[in-house]
């Protein structure tokens, strides 16, 4: 069973960033190497960074499954569209349909419009998971995000109309 806390008080995400730091580092670190990953905690995935996310009007969960905490979600809405900025599970938390019924809840959220997210291109287990949900590869971006690192992204839509 899958279990969402919103988080919007300072208190609430310095709680996300103990489970986010962790995941975050999991993930990413074989991808893009320690550098960029501690490059990028400090300048987009920082505490502050996120609290100005959810007062911009981002929306931020924990996820729990048997009353811990398994890994966050984060998504922005428009008229026309859900931006999952992020969606981030346990590696021990993985292959337990948990993902799924993340899906299932964005979803139903986003009858109507399309849902859109980012992911890095060797980011493999994440894009397969995609796919598997039906979303389908629209196009790429590059960013540099500064100090010699870029992003290169996928960009991946699903429409729900």
């Amino acid at each position: 069973m899958l279990e969402k806390q919103t988080i919007k008080t300072s208190i609430e995400v310095a709680t996300l960033f103990n489970v986010l730091e962790k995941i975050w580092r999991e993930v990413f670190t074989p991808i893009i190497g320690e550098k960029q990953v501690d490059y990028m905690m400090e300048h987009y995935q920082s505490k502050a960074a996120i609290q100005g996310e959810i007062e911009a009007g981002a929306q931020y969960f924990l996820l729990f499954s048997n009353g811990k905490p398994v890994g966050y979600t984060a998504y922005e809405e428009t008229a026309e569209q859900i931006y999952i900025s992020k969606l981030y599970l346990a590696a021990n938390s993985r292959g337990k349909g948990l993902s799924s019924a993340v899906f299932d809840w964005y979803e139903e959220l986003g009858k109507g419009k399309t849902l859109h997210l980012n992911v890095n291109q060797g980011n493999q287990l994440a894009i397969a998971v995609y796919e598997h949900r039906g979303f389908k590869q629209v196009g790429e971006r590059y960013v540099d995000i500064g100090e010699g690192f870029v992003m290169n992204d996928f960009i991946y839509e699903k429409e729900m109309r």
